[in-house]
């Protein structure tokens, strides 16, 4: 049965660190209160369904887990949703998969009208820059991270053969999930007709599934080249360039990404001979380069699709930030809509004159200074390219079909 339940985040939560990448799970919270069935789910989350949000799977369990926050958290403005959800629980919402039919049933007209979206990306390329500046055109439902898509994940790489059955249980949970996220935010603002939900980085290898549980969503890539998007995670990952050189001139930081990356990221290229057997030292340099590669190798096979491009836009971090809110403008109407309020356009620029990640510890730290990456991690980018012979075959590739000039 369905049931309500009042927690609140563990305390280990609420201190920045390696451990906040962990994905959602229920476990994340300490109980405040008593379980208090839910008799009627759809009917309640008809009524309630404004103040909760999907959070997380639980597929051992067969259940999803709905969050409501603290008063005062707007789930649209803060950097990652799958932090604040976590963070900020004040009320879960728990109801069983065999009862999500019915729920969905329940809103699914209310919402039936709404496009969504689904931003993917490589990481350190723009990716929250591009969902605030979609929330701020006015048009447009930004949501940066929820964590429900790396459940989604999890479930599929601790099940590499689904039987056809599951695959089916999967793909009408990721609808279940989509329709109830789209009517919390659909009731807080119902001019809004389109919601874009940003994925967390690991989550263009579910790109496919998403498709097929919302078979009429749309599509986009954002990407960034090797050695920039090396640059940008180093001076999050590491204090100062100091340490960083006396990390890796040591190699300590080979000692680094199982502490620093959580176990289904670490376990995926764990699992790639080709990734594994690289000769290089496997630290920061090596981490980030992989998982780069992998999601870039990722969309390149889904922008080739023989029949149409997978992504209805295909973005280049240079690019956004070269054509600024014109390029804003540019994805809106490739996902079909048409930006005409002089206002929208001036909320949009503005977007782009602060730090879009400001107060996260996922924030740049070192903002413009100069590069960290010399010849010896240009090197080991392309030895890790050249020994694992992808087909992204440079550090700068470019994804078919990319945007290069408007």
């Amino acid at each position: 049965m369905a049931y309500l339940q009042l927690v609140q985040c563990k305390s280990v939560y609420n201190e920045d660190g390696s451990h906040q990448l962990t994905p959602n799970n229920i476990h994340d919270f300490d109980i405040a209160g008593d379980e208090r069935p839910v008799a009627n789910p759809a009917k309640f989350f008809r009524d309630h369904g404004c103040d909760f949000y999907v959070c997380c799977a639980d597929f051992e369990k067969q259940y999803l887990v709905l969050v409501r926050p603290k008063e005062g958290i707007q789930i649209k403005k803060v950097t990652f949703v799958w932090e604040a959800l976590r963070r900020h629980a004040k009320e879960l919402l728990v109801i069983p998969f065999a009862e999500l039919a019915a729920v969905t049933a329940e809103v699914a007209d209310d919402v039936s009208h709404i496009t969504t979206v689904f931003l993917h990306h490589t990481a350190r390329c723009g990716s929250t820059l591009l969902i605030r500046a979609l929330e701020a055109s006015g048009m447009v439902h930004g949501v940066s991270e929820p964590g429900i898509h790396i459940s989604f994940l999890q479930y599929l790489r601790s099940h590499p053969d689904m039987q056809e059955h599951d695959l089916k249980m999967l793909t009408d949970i990721v609808g279940y999930s989509n329709t109830l996220f789209n009517f919390a935010l659909f009731q807080q603002d119902n001019t809004r007709t389109v919601v874009c939900y940003k994925t967390r980085g690991e989550g263009i290898h579910v790109a496919d599934l998403l498709q097929k549980g919302v078979p009429d969503a749309k599509a986009i890539i954002l990407y960034r080249d090797a050695v920039t998007t090396l640059n940008s995670a180093l001076k999050v990952m590491v204090g100062s360039y100091w340490q960083y050189w006396l990390l890796t001139g040591l190699r300590l930081d080979t000692l680094l990404p199982t502490k620093i990356m959580p176990g289904y990221v670490m376990s995926a290229i764990a699992r790639d001979h080709r990734l594994t057997t690289v000769p290089v030292p496997h630290g920061l340099v090596w981490l980030v380069s992989c998982l780069w590669l992998r999601r870039m190798q990722r969309a390149q096979a889904l922008a080739q699709s023989e029949t149409s491009s997978f992504f209805d836009v295909v973005l280049r971090y240079e690019e956004l930030c070269k054509y600024r809110e014109e390029m804003v403008l540019r994805v809106l109407e490739d996902i079909g809509l048409e930006c005409e309020d002089k206002d929208a356009r001036e909320k949009i620029k503005e977007v782009f004159l602060k730090n879009s990640q400001d107060g996260n510890m996922m924030a740049s730290r070192w903002g413009t200074s100069g590069s960290w990456v010399g010849d010896w991690e240009k090197g080991v980018i392309s030895t890790i390219i050249t020994h694992s012979n992808m087909d992204v075959n440079r550090p700068d590739f470019v994804i078919e079909g990319t945007i290069t000039e408007i």
